[in-house]
């Protein structure tokens, strides 16, 4: 029954004949508590009324933050490339990590690499090695294909995965929000005044992050008035030959690529760029590159799969989730050499 006023822990430690502490890790299920005692914990607090004071935990959580940052455990950043560092080749594979390595630090973990391919790793000796180290959080970097699929004792661990290249078992994920990226490009083309902007991509690129590239372009292709219509020029590899074709029968006056040859390859045809065509990257870009387009913001992923995986761990939240959640990060326009400046200004 409620007892008339706001229900303290130490309430419920009477009423369950448990020390005061043992309710605070009873009611986030703390595996160092048994089931059991967790169960009866949560029922005398429903019992008594108890409803948790947010003002409280904010100030629980202010005075921690004055603490001066001690170590609290290890993350593992999970790789599954055929080579161990095969994964560094990637500009935003190595992004993700450093900002992911700075975020853990940052909240006193440490961050671990952990390759689940090298010579005679099974699904069942990974886990082991991992509950052996003491390692429950678990970040899954992106996989070398789309489709991938791990087996791990997924009961056993918190994990979010970066990206969508995992399809089994779907976690929690932090990822890019490539679908407004490349709207936001094609945006700041129209605003220079390009009208038929065409799409350059690998397959694999796109299929890697459930295709929102080409969801994006699409979308924004028809929901701009004014801007023409033109077929994405998708490619198994890149092929010289079929991107020459494309340019005749599309006539571009922009394009979008992720695709490095694209820019080279328009040059050796004796187009200007700018002022033939203009050329945006969805790539990994910085203040002072030559190329415009937009950076993915891959640090911030990055650290916002660590805030991800911290959180779980607070709350015990592990295993496969029943409605996996995803985590969208913005990207942002840089200005480059590639595209003519703007014709008007974005309005509020």
């Amino acid at each position: 029954m409620p007892i008339g006023r706001r229900v303290t822990l130490r309430d419920i430690a009477k009423a369950a004949g448990v020390h005061f502490s043992t309710v605070s890790l009873a009611m986030r299920d703390h595996p160092r508590l048994s089931r059991a005692t967790c169960k009866k914990v949560q029922s005398t607090a429903r019992e008594l009324g108890y409803v948790p004071d947010p003002m409280l935990a904010s100030l629980a959580n202010y005075r921690l933050s004055l603490r001066p940052v001690e170590y609290r455990a290890t993350l593992a950043w999970v790789t599954a490339f055929p080579e161990r560092d095969q994964w560094r080749r990637n500009t935003i594979f190595r992004e993700q990590y450093e900002g992911a390595r700075a975020r853990a630090e940052a909240l006193g973990y440490k961050l671990e690499e952990f390759w689940l391919c090298q010579p005679g790793m099974t699904a069942r000796r990974a886990s082991h090695i991992l509950r052996t180290r003491n390692i429950t959080g678990l970040i899954i970097a992106p996989l070398p294909m789309a489709g991938g699929v791990l087996r791990l004792d997924w009961p056993q661990f918190s994990a979010v995965a970066i990206g969508y290249s995992l399809s089994s078992p779907p976690l929690h994920l932090v990822c890019a929000h490539q679908f407004r990226c490349i709207r936001l490009a094609l945006h700041e083309l129209a605003m220079r005044g390009y009208r038929r902007v065409g799409l350059v991509m690998l397959k694999s690129s796109d299929d890697r992050v459930d295709n929102n590239w080409l969801a994006g372009y699409l979308v924004e292709q028809y929901a701009e008035g004014g801007r023409e219509h033109l077929r994405p020029l998708l490619l198994d590899a890149w092929d010289e030959t079929s991107f020459e074709a494309w340019l005749l029968r599309e006539r571009p006056d922009a394009v979008v690529s992720k695709v490095p040859q694209t820019l080279s390859a328009l040059r050796a045809r004796g187009i200007a760029v700018p002022q033939d065509m203009g050329v945006a990257y969805l790539s990994p870009m910085n203040p002072g590159d030559e190329h415009s387009g937009v950076n993915e913001n891959s640090e911030s992923v990055g650290a916002a799969a660590v805030d991800f995986v911290a959180g779980m761990l607070h709350r015990n939240e592990r295993g496969v989730p029943a409605l996996p959640h995803r985590l969208l990060i913005d990207g942002v326009w840089i200005e480059g050499r590639t595209t003519r400046a703007r014709l008007v200004e974005a309005t509020s």
